[in-house]
């Protein structure tokens, strides 16, 4: 049989009540030290964005990169830490939001505590040049012009035009179409997704590895890429679809067409399933 002893010694009553009171006041200690830590975290400002480092660009502008970081950072609602904590900024979403909105190949973005962002972008080209009506223009990816193709640009434009030169991953996309009327800085064009269209085009092609001079266009509007290649002919291609696909038929087609067989206009590749040529 156990017993149960009962006692009630004021000492040991008074050492019960002094460790009770012993580990409260490290509790409160510990409190103390989470919420302080966490108001420093979140509101002392040590770790606010302070500076965006980015690497060397050469069709961007740094300007325009720390902006469109700024303006993402701020369209994520109101947090009581503030947009541009470090601590809580997502560099997967910041990363993705860059790439679509500065029109790169890719963005990488890192944390450098306690308060800079790295960003490492690979550029594609943002620019495409357009022959019309004698003019040689330089269109901007919101398909603005943004002026005329001078100097080295203008002699890319002749060769080709001259079929001299075939297109180059590193020049930008020369497009024949007649604007209806004469164009100067500041000419709406077109809107930004033709053009993002159209740059997306040309790199898929040149990531083919096709050889092809330039594009044609009957309006800036229009879905009928016709490429225009080395050979003389013109290759038809829909912009509502993906490229790849039409891409993939292409470059079958012309690996197993008959030596003997002359293409003297074009080759429509529009239809999946079907080629047709002329």
């Amino acid at each position: 049989m156990k017993f149960r002893i009962i006692t009630n010694n004021p000492e040991l009553r008074m050492r019960r009540s002094w460790k009770q009171a012993k580990y409260f006041s490290l509790f409160l200690v510990m409190l103390c030290l989470i919420t302080g830590g966490a108001w420093f975290v979140l509101n002392s400002g040590y770790y606010r964005l302070a500076n965006v480092e980015i690497n060397d660009l050469t069709t961007l502008g740094k300007g325009e990169v720390v902006s469109t970081t700024y303006q993402i950072l701020d369209r994520g609602g109101w947090r009581p830490w503030g947009n541009d904590n470090l601590v809580f900024i997502d560099t997967e979403k910041l990363s993705s939001s860059l790439k679509d909105e500065l029109f790169a190949e890719s963005v990488a973005v890192d944390k450098v505590y306690p308060n800079i962002l790295r960003l490492m972008i690979e550029e594609r080209q943002r620019s495409v040049v357009m022959s019309s009506q004698g003019q040689y223009l330089q269109i901007d990816t919101q398909g603005m012009v943004a002026g005329y193709a001078e100097g080295k640009a203008k002699e890319d434009v002749d060769a080709r035009l001259a079929d001299k030169s075939l297109a180059d991953p590193k020049t930008p996309p020369l497009i024949i179409c007649d604007l209806p009327e004469l164009a100067a800085a500041g000419y709406q064009v077109t809107d930004s997704e033709f053009v993002k269209k159209w740059l997306e085009a040309y790199k898929a092609l040149n990531d083919a590895g096709l050889k092809f001079r330039y594009f044609r266009l009957s309006s800036p509007s229009s879905d009928l890429l016709k490429v225009v290649t080395d050979g003389g002919y013109e290759v038809y291609y829909d912009l509502k679809t993906p490229l790849n696909g039409q891409i993939e038929v292409y470059k079958k087609f012309v690996a197993s067409k008959p030596k003997d067989l002359k293409i003297h206009e074009y080759i429509d590749i529009r239809i999946p399933g079907k080629v047709y040529l002329k």
